[in-house]
């Protein structure tokens, strides 16, 4: 049996409450650097899932007759990105939020250079060149690369 001697003390309650003030200052500094850091990770995975859309677009476009990109018409949800992107080599998740974007709008670019004013079935319409406008689900709206704008020439990363 262990006996307390009498120089043997515990911590007092004030040298505990200077240790959890100690604590919690450390946290107010280190917790906004911490979302500050998901913040951009979830951008940079939603670049590089862009960059992978990007090449499948390119391959989607080498195979056409045309070696033209998709129709507007042809892309009017997740799904159908998806399926374009997985038999183009981009594996892709199958739910949008999955892949951390909230939207995504897809526009044609004709040769003119006019959004959404191009025809792959009528001969020297075909859509020339593309632009994905992707949200990316989960960062704050100021943040530069919350919305994603791809095209054949690269990737923006933008506020909205």
């Amino acid at each position: 049996m262990i006996v307390p001697s009498e120089k043997t003390r515990g911590f007092t309650l004030i040298e505990l409450m200077i240790v959890v003030a100690i604590i919690g200052i450390l946290a107010l500094i280190a917790v906004p650097n911490f979302i500050t850091y998901r913040n951009k990770s979830r951008v940079a995975s939603a670049i590089e899932t862009a960059h992978s859309i990007k090449d499948a677009f390119a391959g989607y476009a080498s195979i056409t007759n045309t070696s033209a990109f998709p129709m507007t018409a042809d892309l009017p949800d997740w799904l159908s990105l998806y399926r374009l992107c997985s038999t183009n080599g981009a594996p892709i998740k199958n739910s949008m939020g999955e892949q951390g974007f909230n939207s995504f709008i897809y526009h044609g670019v004709s040769r003119a250079g006019n959004l959404d004013d191009c025809d792959n079935t009528v001969p020297g319409q075909e859509c020339s060149d593309l632009c994905v406008v992707f949200t990316v689900d989960g960062v704050p709206h100021d943040l530069t690369g919350a919305q994603i704008e791809v095209r054949s020439s690269g990737t923006l990363r933008q506020t909205h």
